[in-house]
């Protein structure tokens, strides 16, 4: 066997690794987005959105990279790299609580008792934040625990997921026809796959940006917050005014702060 064979060998061996790495189980992708629904000077990069399945509109040269992290150290949950683990946990095994982290250590969505975090893994609560951080606008769907939940859609293609790891289990398919795939369920997904509070930030974003196509800029337009399963944030903002939401979007208690007073807010006191 010759030198350059043995080559060859090794680089197709090394490809067929990093393919299965990046996309497990749909090795192909239904779709037909081309590079004429790219905006502006974007262009179409192949293997860049679900896991390496399917090609989306990007710059490569936009992407940068997180934040700086002074390092993780105990009794914090650290990686070896010295990033904050995903979950962190904290209080005894009985009474203590177990959080979703991003890599320099703050809270992000997902949560358990300690007691019954075992499989906790965060992963996809710590993905959303990973590309909230790059400046991507993301419609992952985390459980309750910070997990995928069965059904994903992003970037305009759907598939079922693995709970920790997001993979898709089959093939992506486009948005529209997404209750073609197995894990679809109607009395859970229902007709469209975004929820009440990311429908109402997305159409905010388009009355902003027609707005300011137009030059004008109406102060009014209340700001939505989305935690990561679709569901309100802990706040929202209406006319300058800051106030504690319930998952429902229904304000709790009475506590409320100017816009220009809210730093430091904290509505977790009732969410548990």
């Amino acid at each position: 066997m010759t030198r350059r064979y043995q080559l060859w060998i090794l680089v197709f061996c090394y490809t067929f690794r990093v393919v299965i790495l990046q996309c497990q189980v749909a090795q192909t992708c239904v779709t037909d987005f081309s590079v004429a629904e790219c905006w502006g000077s974007q262009v179409l990069v192949p293997n860049s959105n679900v896991f390496g399945c399917c090609p989306s509109c990007g710059n490569p040269s936009d992407v940068t990279d997180g934040p700086e992290t002074e390092g993780c150290k105990p009794p914090s949950n650290c990686l070896p790299d010295g990033r904050y683990a995903p979950v962190q946990c904290k209080g005894n095994l009985f009474t203590g609580r177990c959080f979703c982290s991003d890599e320099n250590g703050k809270r992000i969505f997902g949560h358990m008792w300690r007691d019954e975090a075992d499989e906790m893994t965060c992963a996809c609560s710590r993905r959303r934040a990973e590309l909230e951080a790059q400046g991507r606008v993301t419609t992952l769907h985390c459980t309750e625990s910070g997990d995928y939940e069965p059904l994903q859609c992003d970037g305009g293609m759907c598939w079922c997921a693995h709970p920790k790891t997001g993979q898709p289990t089959v093939t992506p398919i486009p948005e529209e026809d997404m209750t073609r795939l197995p894990c679809y369920s109607p009395s859970v997904i229902g007709e469209q796959y975004l929820r009440k509070c990311e429908s109402l930030v997305i159409a905010s974003g388009e009355i902003a940006e027609e707005q300011g196509r137009h030059g004008t800029n109406f102060l009014g337009n209340p700001a939505v917050t989305c935690d990561y399963d679709g569901s309100y944030g802990p706040y929202q903002i209406t006319n300058g005014v800051a106030y504690c939401t319930g998952r429902d979007g229904e304000i709790l208690g009475a506590w409320q702060a100017t816009t220009s007073e809210m730093q430091g807010m904290n509505c977790s006191k009732y969410l548990f």
